[in-house]
């Protein structure tokens, strides 16, 4: 049996990302960096990293993409583009949690292998989507919304190491909730992070259903009625 050609797509934050992987590996991998513009470039760096590892889109098993909680624009140019690809190619959709991939990545360094990995994304205010996992990926708490109030420390276990990271990480550093808390603030969304679960899902034959599928959008900030109208 061939190994499994996957095409990872990483739009849910500033951060382009793409990659391929043959059987769980990173074989070529394009990045750029903060308020890349998804729109104009996602299609450029999916194109390189094929040209890179010399192959052609009709042989890829699946496209995989993070599927949320992250940007609005992000996560539509990514889904949308995903979604083509699918259909044109007749290929299945691997839809992975963007916290849950930003764990995986938040988990390769050694030394906090052992912790119980809280990545965040800034949902804008006092509020943070997060997601608890241990150091193999596995979900402790799913993702969702939270208010960084006294509530949140209500989430995190006593007992354990909590290594905090992503974008909300800086948020939560003067909360002052836990004595063993630590923080991360240089792992970044990454094409790569996908790999892990995305090859899981493939040899599992878990796919998404390219037709109906709807990324985890960020919630749209508050909007108040304009004062002229009142």
């Amino acid at each position: 049996m061939a190994p499994t050609l996957l095409l990872l797509i990483e739009t849910s934050s500033p951060i382009c990302s793409v990659a391929l992987s043959s059987a769980g590996k990173l074989i070529a991998m394009r990045t750029l960096d903060e308020n890349a513009n998804h729109a104009s470039m996602l299609a450029v760096l999916i194109d390189d990293v094929i040209k890179t590892a010399q192959i052609t889109l009709k042989e890829l098993d699946a496209i995989a993409i993070s599927a949320g909680p992250g940007s609005y624009t992000g996560l539509r140019i990514g889904a949308a583009t995903a979604k083509g690809l699918c259909y044109s190619l007749s290929k299945p959709l691997i839809a992975i949690d963007s916290l849950q991939s930003l764990a995986f990545g938040m988990s390769s360094c050694d030394h906090l292998s052992d912790s119980i990995f809280c990545p965040t994304i800034d949902a804008r205010r006092d509020e943070i989507y997060f997601g608890l996992f241990d150091g193999s990926g596995k979900v402790i708490r799913q993702s969702e919304n939270s208010i960084l109030d006294s509530a949140f420390q209500h989430y995190l276990p006593e007992d354990k190491m909590i290594t905090i990271g992503g974008s909300g990480a800086s948020k939560c550093r003067h909360l002052g909730i836990n004595r063993n808390l630590s923080f991360d603030y240089s792992t970044r969304p990454s094409a790569q992070w996908l790999i892990q679960q995305a090859t899981e899902n493939m040899l599992e034959k878990k796919f998404n259903d390219y037709h109906t599928f709807e990324p985890n959008y960020i919630k749209p900030a508050f909007v108040t009625a304009s004062k002229s109208r009142l």
